[in-house]
């Protein structure tokens, strides 16, 4: 939730340089751990806690571009129906008390878990600035950080789902922030998403790899698979281009042919994996 909020719920933040458990002192604007590290809450409510010696650049994560046209994209619910399977892959873990959502870019998978699990605690880390500023700007009601899906800032053992959709990730740090019992929801393309687009932009087009059936010290409790097609118009199929890797991959000449034509045809399918981490408690 928004620190800013009076009833907001206990922080699950931790400082990423001494792991102490961080707390937002409104007074000051800023979250503090006890050995004084402070890190200032933005405008929309976001924290950043991605140091800087942990960048790769200077300006990480997806593009401008790309979350522009996913934030598009998912305004016309072209992936409504991926929301959905979601929503009831994390009903399995009934009524949970907190999920921390993985790689959440411009928040709209985390947003359609607020509308549901009303009474749950959702954060949602991403390391692209520009992607959690948007996410925290559309829903105040969920906590957001920037932050690397390798080095969550979060403390251990406190989250009863944690759901990765496309994102990288650190299956240990899965691992680590999950409560004993807890659920980790694992969303991937499917091997033939997308296809009728890798065809177009590719001489030999390749699958996705099949997903995983197996996760380090997780059981496999439910598994899944969502597909359905859409007719974009131009205008879609172009965002929808803009938003994938397929905006700078595939030969060029292609690529413009696909954003010049008319609407297309497109088959979207996903695979959904939910894990449980034993109940050693």
């Amino acid at each position: 939730m928004n620190p800013q909020s009076a009833n907001s719920p206990s922080p699950v933040w931790v400082c990423p340089f001494c792991q102490l458990d961080l707390n937002y002192i409104a007074a000051e604007k800023a979250w503090l751990c006890d050995n004084r590290h402070s890190f200032d809450c933005a405008k929309e409510g976001y924290v950043n806690l991605l140091p800087s010696n942990k960048k790769h650049s200077s300006d990480p994560g997806d593009s401008a571009e790309m979350i522009a046209a996913r934030r598009n994209i998912h305004g016309a619910e072209i992936y409504r129906p991926l929301a959905d399977a979601v929503l009831a892959a994390v009903s399995a873990a009934g009524s949970p008390a907190r999920i921390l959502d993985l790689g959440c870019g411009e928040g709209y998978y985390a947003g359609a878990m607020q509308r549901v699990f009303t009474d749950t605690k959702i954060c949602g880390i991403d390391i692209s600035k520009s992607a959690v500023r948007l996410a925290a700007k559309h829903y105040a009601d969920i906590e957001f950080a920037v932050a690397s899906s390798f080095a969550l800032p979060v403390t251990p053992a406190s989250q009863d789902v944690v759901v990765r959709i496309f994102a990288p990730s650190q299956d240990s740090e899965i691992i680590r922030v999950l409560k004993p019992g807890g659920f980790y929801l694992e969303v991937t393309p499917a091997p033939r998403h997308l296809w009728v687009l890798r065809e177009a932009l590719y001489d030999v087009p390749r699958a996705h790899e099949d997903s995983r059936d197996k996760f380090p010290y997780l059981q496999l409790v439910q598994s899944s698979n969502c597909e359905y097609e859409v007719d974009l118009s131009q205008r879609l199929l172009r965002e929808l281009l803009a938003m994938t890797p397929f905006a700078h991959r595939g030969h060029r000449e292609k690529r413009e042919r696909l954003r010049s034509g008319g609407g297309l045809k497109v088959g979207m399918s996903f695979s959904l994996r939910l894990f449980q981490k034993p109940d050693t408690a």
